[in-house]
């Protein structure tokens, strides 16, 4: 049996006297308790860490001994615990791959052209994982950020932390008092053909105000920075800086500084340009601090603050929380407990992760991955909705990178991997059986379906005392608060053009009349004309008195009489607009439930509704079953009740330009529900929660329909 400790390769590297390049700095680091080593490759600007176990070995490449002489002697004073050839093999070959080591044999040129080329497609294939932002390595900065950094250095202090808390102080407060006039219609106003101008011309200012706080933060620290560039990000060319220098840094705080210095930097001039948008008039230095507070705050909160993307507070997480490489990590131990505990792969080394690490990785892993698509998909769907054909290609990309090639990876391990070699018919089975399990659950098993709606007590048509026609209110001729009967009379009101159009209107019959008795011999066509125009004549008088009736508003049913407008002295003198409300009859009980139900869904319920439930807001302990009386024909857009506007707790969006808050963006359709015996003592108006059932379809299907209505309704087909 062969000694696990060699290895077939070992011949290769046996007798070569590496040692570390002359640039390269060993730092020593803490983790959990845990001590790593960083080597620190000043030349290039990056490190590169090490476990404790492998530094046993690298901290003694000097050059003068052989790699055999330093594993023999790993060997005689670790025992079992020193690494083995396989393990030299592969941190010498680390270590030569990031061109940390120097040996006694001349350089390979053609080896070092392999390498070069290796390192331009590791470039190309992590831009091509990354549709939305992928770099172009141009300039060395490091000179530049070392001669103007006493400028800047001032700012690394208790004075820059007064500055900026006292500028963006002043910031929020203006933001809060103009925030209205800020958000209103915010999507339109930045995707207009003119601001998308002004912000290809502004953004790439804001990141480079963003990169350079990262590397001055750097040089403050002592740490070079080797690397700008242009990163493509949704398209747009930004710059961007390599601060990865830093950490090296031993103290987490100083790293975690380093990474949040783009984002304070942006934060300070998203504040200026606050107070400048305030102060400015008008026109293009006003759109242009509009976008520059925009960009510099917007995307500083959502995208570079957010630890589950990987940008600032990702590293900044990850350096507080002291787990390196956090994502792919969290990555790589759900593949470990896959591997482990699903496919059951035995002799797999224990995944190196202490139980808080491990703890974080189950969280981070899946919050990050959905965090990563709700981005990814949020900008495609943005985009396409000025640009259709740019959007879907950016989330087909998206999909691809996202879902599509970690699948693949998937069903590549599960068929081609050696670490499968033993039981590779159980994961194969197991793979295509939970596959096959997942269609049947999401397409083929039925599970209850239903639509979600709202509605409020309603009152019944006749109880709504409208004004018949415009005019003004003269009289309340019953007390608010009366009992009244049905005929009553309850309010006048009066339009004086009434009186006037029917008096001309008689006098024009007249005149017309006069015309046809005076040409009774004349042609036979000119005479059917004017009895036309006669007959005309008369009706429209009809149609007027017929308005002038409507001006003073009876009771439809007995019930109590309650105002809706003001206090009865209030309304004498007052306009109303034809059929506006002025009060109601309320009978001694309800019947109805109005519902409101959204356009999206009103092909569902007129199809497959199948039964009712429904719980009164007043009284949550219990639900109810009733039936569809009525549907108001046609659909609206005028809610029954403020009460079931999104601002006001319901679902429905508001036209924001309505006054009266009560007109839905998109058209809504009513429908009228039984009101059992022992509840109709509910007051009118109360508010309903309504599940109106469907019967049973797959969940599959159910959420393809939601996700076909949210992209037609996107690009409003």
């Amino acid at each position: 049996m062969a000694n696990p400790f060699e290895s077939a390769s070992w011949f290769q590297v046996a007798r070569l006297r590496p040692r570390l390049k002359t640039h390269v700095r060993v730092r020593r680091h803490r983790y959990r308790g845990v001590v790593q080593y960083v080597l620190d490759d000043g030349a290039a600007g990056k490190s590169h860490r090490f476990q404790k176990g492998a530094y046993h070995l690298i901290g003694r490449l000097d050059g003068e001994r052989t790699v055999e002489q330093l594993w023999e002697r790993l060997v005689e004073e670790l025992g079992e615990d020193a690494p083995t050839q396989d393990d030299v093999i592969s941190a010498l070959g680390q270590l030569h791959g990031s061109d940390l080591l120097a040996t006694d044999m001349l350089p390979d040129t053609g080896e070092l052209l392999k390498r070069h080329k290796k390192q331009k497609r590791q470039l190309l294939t992590q831009n091509l994982k990354s549709p939305m932002s992928f770099r172009i390595p141009l300039i060395d900065p490091d000179d530049f950020l070392t001669r103007t950094m006493p400028i800047v250095g001032p700012l690394f202090g208790w004075f820059g932390v007064l500055l900026w808390l006292a500028v963006t102080g002043a910031a929020l407060m203006v933001v809060g008092t103009h925030w209205q006039e800020l958000t209103n219609n915010i999507i339109d106003r930045v995707l207009s053909a003119d601001n998308l101008l002004v912000m290809a011309f502004c953004y790439p200012l804001v990141k480079v105000v963003h990169e350079l706080g990262h590397g001055y933060a750097a040089k403050a620290w002592g740490r070079e920075v080797r690397e700008m560039g242009v990163m493509m990000l949704v398209l747009f060319p930004v710059p961007y800086l390599d601060a990865s220098a830093a950490s090296a840094l031993p103290d987490k705080w100083k790293r975690a500084l380093v990474g949040a210095a783009g984002m304070v930097a942006e934060l300070f001039l998203a504040a200026i340009a606050a107070m400048l948008w305030v102060v400015l008039e008008p026109g293009l230095a006003r759109s242009v601090a509009y976008n520059v507070m925009l960009i510099a705050g917007i995307s500083t909160v959502l995208v570079n603050g957010n630890p589950l993307l990987r940008f600032d507070g990702y590293y900044i997480l990850a350096d507080l929380i002291e787990i390196p490489n956090l994502g792919s990590r969290a990555n790589r131990y759900w593949a470990d407990i896959v591997n482990r505990h699903i496919f059951r792969t035995h002799g797999m080394q224990p995944f190196d992760a202490t139980p808080g690490e491990k703890r974080w990785f189950l969280l981070y892993a899946p919050a990050a991955f959905v965090a990563r698509m709700i981005m990814l998909f949020g900008i495609a769907l943005l985009v396409a909705t000025k640009f259709f054909l740019l959007g879907m290609l950016i989330a087909l990309w998206s999909l691809w990178t996202g879902i599509g090639l970690p699948t693949w990876k998937m069903f590549a391990h599960v068929f081609t991997s050696p670490q499968l070699h033993r039981n590779r018919g159980f994961a194969v089975r197991l793979t295509l059986g939970a596959i096959a399990a997942a269609a049947l659950i999401l397409f083929a098993i039925p599970v209850p379906h239903h639509v979600n709606a709202q509605g409020v007590v309603w009152l019944p048509d006749q109880a709504h005392v409208r004004a018949g026609t415009a005019g003004f209110i003269t009289r309340v001729a019953v007390p608010e608060g009366t009992m009244v009967k049905a005929g009553q009379l309850l309010v006048e009101t009066t339009q004086p053009t009434l009186e006037t159009d029917v008096a001309k209107l008689d006098w024009r019959r007249r005149e017309l009349q006069a015309a046809v008795d005076s040409g009774l011999g004349g042609d036979m066509v000119n005479r059917r004309i004017s009895h036309l125009e006669i007959a005309e004549a008369d009706h429209r008088p009809d149609i007027q008195r017929q308005r002038r009736g409507e001006l003073r508003l009876f009771a439809q049913a007995a019930g109590e009489f309650v105002l809706a407008k003001a206090p009865a002295p209030d309304l004498p003198g007052r306009h109303v607009r034809q059929g506006e409300l002025i009060g109601y009859v309320t009978p001694g009980h309800a019947d109805v439930i109005r519902i409101v139900v959204p356009q999206d869904d009103i092909d569902l319920v007129r199809r497959n509704l199948r039964g009712v439930r429904y719980r009164i807001a007043a009284l949550p302990g219990t639900t109810h079953d009733g039936s569809v009386v009525r549907e108001v024909p046609g659909g609206t857009r005028e809610l029954p009740s403020e009460a079931l506007a999104l601002g006001n707790g319901g679902t429905i969006p508001i036209d924001p330009t309505d006054s009266s808050r009560r007109k839905a963006i998109s058209r809504i359709f009513l429908f009228d529900v039984s009101l059992p015996r022992e509840l109709r003592q509910v007051p009118f108006g109360t508010r309903v929660h309504v599940r109106l059932q469907l019967g049973w379809e797959p969940i599959g299907w159910q959420i393809g329909r939601r996700l076909r209505q949210m992209l037609l309704s996107q690009f409003n087909a």
